[in-house]
């Protein structure tokens, strides 16, 4: 019995060493071949907030790459609600009440009865006064809201942090 689990022992190891790579990579580029580009950096400005919305309230991060892509995400435990805002298109999700909003910033314009554009997001996140011109947006879709910003920095990031929603 012994004999049987010291060969087992010994089948394993040895099945082990044999999987085992023997060839090994080069780490350097041969003489005259290109370099690898490294990938462009980017500054992102991340903007923490507090917000009360018809009584609920929730802790939410805005980031921005700017002239690129604004993302917008709101939790309360779990994810209440996202948001994507690109130069030509805009995609919301809350999916807890059902609601999601896909198109271009002609379509915002019609809801919310204001106008909108890249440029004017863009501008809000980044105004000293955000929490009150989110108010007031809020107020222009038929929402009371109280924002409250709680922190404001820059980060640098080699790449974007999500995929291209298809």
């Amino acid at each position: 019995m012994r004999l049987r689990y010291i060969l087992v022992l010994v089948a394993a190891v040895g099945l082990a060493a044999g999987c085992r790579s023997t060839r090994q990579a080069s780490t350097s580029a041969p003489e005259g071949a290109p370099k690898p580009q490294e990938a462009p950096r980017r500054e992102l400005t991340v903007t923490t907030f507090t917000a009360m919305v018809n009584g609920i309230s929730a802790t939410g991060q805005v980031r921005m790459a700017e002239d690129s892509v604004i993302w917008l995400s709101v939790t309360k435990l779990v994810e209440l609600g996202r948001g994507l805002a690109t130069q030509d298109s805009v995609w919301l999700s809350v999916p807890l009440a059902d609601r999601y909003f896909a198109g271009s910033y002609a379509d915002l314009q019609r809801i919310t009865k204001r106008r909108l554009s890249y440029a004017d997001l863009q501008a809000m996140v980044a105004a000293d006064d955000a929490g009150e011109q989110i108010e007031a947006l809020a107020a222009a879709m038929g929402y009371e809201a109280k924002v409250y910003i709680t922190g404001r920095r820059k980060v640098e990031r080699l790449t974007f942090p999500f995929r291209k929603w298809q």
